[in-house]
């Protein structure tokens, strides 16, 4: 299994058009972690923010210069905002800007979007910027989603996310879409409710534009419950029985409990661990439930015809 979610700085994971360009100079100032390394060179930036859910919001983030860009979607990095009123912890300690690690779900070579969750200080200092507030950025962590998957040895590739965990992966399939030789993929987001669910019309039109290729379904946990609470409520994944064990990729992102069950029972069910890749957003305290688990294994077991 490979393990996408380790980031080696002293901030805790959380969880497409662009603002005028101005003419800021790239900084090559270097950012440190509290232990010393990892260093990087911080790139100025220009912000615009788009609500595009209940709770969630895009940044599009633009370089405000000549440099350019090598990012991929799973990509990790450090992302700053100043922040004038001192609400953040990390203010204090980085020349008053708060910074931390976000997940990279769309890149261009003089552009990125981020899709984040607002739900603290830092977030909501992002979420209510003005149109061309300066940003700052910088490193790369993190093997991103498709170079983790083994293209030429599986026949399939499905997506489990929470939140917007799905940004990620919607960032992947686009390019996925584009390589021929990518398997078919599957996409299942999960969102507490209705409201807070992302980017349906255009998945829908995804799925009728590729429809041998691709295909998605949204779980709305308030009306059918976890995709794990049963194994009923996994059907949704299951696309008949011509595929075996190993011919199934997964990657998990998102709340680090569903992250875990999956994990335990896709390893269980007999998946190998490079089939496996994760990323954990938040929750990373919970602890799995031990019914999920098993369902989990016992419904990909029989659906691939093994013995759990």
């Amino acid at each position: 299994m490979q393990l996408l979610s380790a980031l080696p700085l002293l901030f805790t994971v959380p969880c497409a058009a662009f603002s005028p360009s101005r003419n800021f100079a790239i900084r090559k100032t270097k950012l440190f972690s509290g232990e010393g390394p990892p260093k990087y060179d911080k790139v100025d930036g220009l912000l615009r923010v788009e609500t595009v859910g209940e709770g969630s919001v895009m940044l599009h983030i633009d370089v405000a210069g000549d440099e350019k860009l090598e990012y991929l979607p799973g990509h990790v990095f450090a992302l700053e905002i100043e922040d004038r009123e001192g609400a953040s912890k990390e203010a204090a300690a980085n020349e008053g800007w708060a910074r931390g690690p976000y997940t990279i779900s769309r890149a261009t070579d003089t552009s990125l979007d981020v899709l984040i969750r607002v739900v603290g200080k830092k977030s909501n200092i992002f979420a209510s910027s003005p149109a061309g507030t300066p940003v700052r950025f910088g490193g790369k962590f993190h093997v991103p989603i498709l170079d983790g998957i083994k293209k030429d040895e599986v026949k399939r590739a499905v997506f489990i996310s929470t939140g917007v965990g799905v940004g990620p992966c919607v960032g992947a399939i686009e390019l996925a879409l584009q390589d021929k030789a990518f398997p078919r993929i599957e996409l299942y987001p999960s969102y507490r409710t209705a409201e807070e669910s992302l980017y349906g019309d255009y998945l829908d039109g995804l799925a009728k534009t590729n429809p041998d290729k691709f295909k998605w379904k949204p779980i709305i946990t308030s009306v059918s419950g976890r995709i794990s609470s049963s194994e009923e409520a996994l059907r949704v994944t299951n696309t008949g029985a011509e595929f075996g064990i190993e011919d199934t990729h997964y990657h998990l992102i998102g709340n680090a409990q569903l992250v875990v069950e999956w994990k335990e029972g896709l390893k269980k069910a007999g998946v190998p661990d490079d089939r496996i890749t994760i990323e954990q957003y938040f929750n990373h305290k919970a602890k799995p439930n031990s019914e999920a688990v098993e369902n989990i294994a016992s419904f990909i077991s029989s659906s691939c015809g093994v013995a759990a």
